[in-house]
C-alpha cells in the first residue's frame, strides 16, 4: 500500500491522505470505474465525450499550440480546450487524460488551471500528476474488466493492433496499457529515427553525423530492467530490419545494449514523416 512518503507531488499527497493511504494508481483506477458506471460504458470504445459530459465538462476543439487544457471559470464551469490538428485518437486521449485532472482535490473550487503541451508520453513518475492522469486516460479508454481477458502483451503485435483498434486509441496507448496489466515478464520498446542530442554540436558545425534508430523509451514489466534513452540498435537487429518491411519481424536476440536473450517482435509503424518502430520482448525461458 502507497503512503504519502511514496509520492512527493504535494497534490497527489492529497490525493492520497484523502483517501487513507490508498496507492494512488488504485485510486484512479476506481475514479476510472466510477466514470464508466455513470455513462453506462459496458463495451469499446468508451464515449469519452458523454463521460466529459456527464462530468460537467464543456468540450471545445480549436486550434491550439497545447494538446489539451482544463480549468474552471468564474461561473465554476469546467472548460476542456483539446487541439484540432491532433488525430482523433489522439483527442480521445487527451480528453481523458483532461478528465482525470478533475479527479485530484479542490480542482474546480481553487480555480487550478491545467495546460498540457503533451499527454501520453509520462512512463515514469517525474511529473506524478501527469503521470497519473496518463494512466487514468488509459483506465478509462481501456478499462481493465474489459480487456484483461481479451487481450494480452504476451501474444505480441497482433493484440496491440487489435486494442488500437476496437479501443479507438493510438497503437503505443494500447502496447503501454497492455504492458501495465500484464501478469508475465515483458518489455514494450519504442523507437525512432534520428540522431541522440550529444551529436547537436557536431551537427551544428556542418559535421555529417549518421542517423540510427534509436529508443524513444521502454517500458518493462516484472523485469529489473533498464535501457537508456537514445541508446540506437544494431544495424543487424530485428530492430532496424523492422524498418526494412512492413511484416513483424521476429528474433531472439538481446535488448540495445544487453546480453540477456528476449523473444522479439518489431513492427515499423510511420508516425506522421517520422520513422518509428514499436517492439514488445518477453524474456526467453529454458
Amino acid at each position: 500500500m502507497s503512503t504519502t512518503t511514496d509520492w512527493s507531488n504535494p497534490l497527489v499527497e492529497r490525493l492520497v491522505r484523502r483517501h487513507r493511504g490508498k496507492d494512488p494508481r488504485q485510486i484512479i483506477e476506481s475514479f476510472a470505474a466510477q466514470c464508466l458506471e455513470e455513462a453506462k460504458q459496458e463495451s469499446l470504445p468508451i464515449n469519452i465525450d458523454l463521460i466529459a459530459s456527464l462530468r460537467g465538462i464543456r468540450r471545445r476543439v480549436a486550434d491550439h499550440p497545447f494538446a489539451g487544457r482544463i480549468y474552471a471559470d468564474a461561473h465554476g464551469q469546467l472548460i476542456m480546450d483539446l487541439r484540432a490538428d491532433d488525430p482523433e485518437v489522439r483527442q480521445r486521449f487527451t480528453c481523458a487524460h483532461e478528465i482525470t485532472h478533475t479527479a485530484f482535490p479542490g480542482f474546480a473550487r481553487e480555480a487550478r488551471y491545467r495546460v498540457d503541451t503533451a499527454v501520453g508520453v509520462n512512463q515514469n513518475r517525474r511529473d506524478e500528476e501527469e503521470y497519473l492522469c496518463d494512466y487514468g486516460a488509459a483506465a478509462l479508454l481501456m478499462p481493465r474488466q474489459l480487456i484483461a481477458d481479451e487481450y494480452t502483451i504476451t501474444a505480441g503485435l497482433r493484440d496491440v493492433e487489435r486494442l488500437a483498434r476496437d479501443a479507438d486509441v493510438s497503437l503505443e496507448a494500447a502496447a503501454n496499457r497492455l504492458i501495465e496489466l500484464a501478469d508475465a515478464p515483458a518489455v514494450l520498446l519504442v523507437f525512432r529515427w534520428g540522431h541522440k542530442p550529444a551529436d547537436r554540436p557536431a551537427l551544428r558545425r556542418g559535421e555529417d553525423v549518421a542517423e540510427r534508430l534509436r529508443v524513444r523509451y521502454c517500458v518493462s514489466r516484472n523485469l529489473r530492467l533498464f535501457l537508456p534513452k537514445y541508446k540506437s540498435a544494431d544495424n543487424d537487429s530485428v530492430f532496424v530490419q523492422a524498418l526494412e518491411s512492413p511484416r513483424v519481424q521476429r528474433s531472439v536476440e538481446p535488448l540495445p545494449g544487453g546480453s540477456t536473450p528476449f523473444r522479439v517482435q518489431a513492427k515499423q509503424y510511420p508516425w506522421w514523416d517520422e520513422r518509428r518502430v514499436i517492439a514488445v520482448a518477453t524474456p526467453v525461458v529454458d
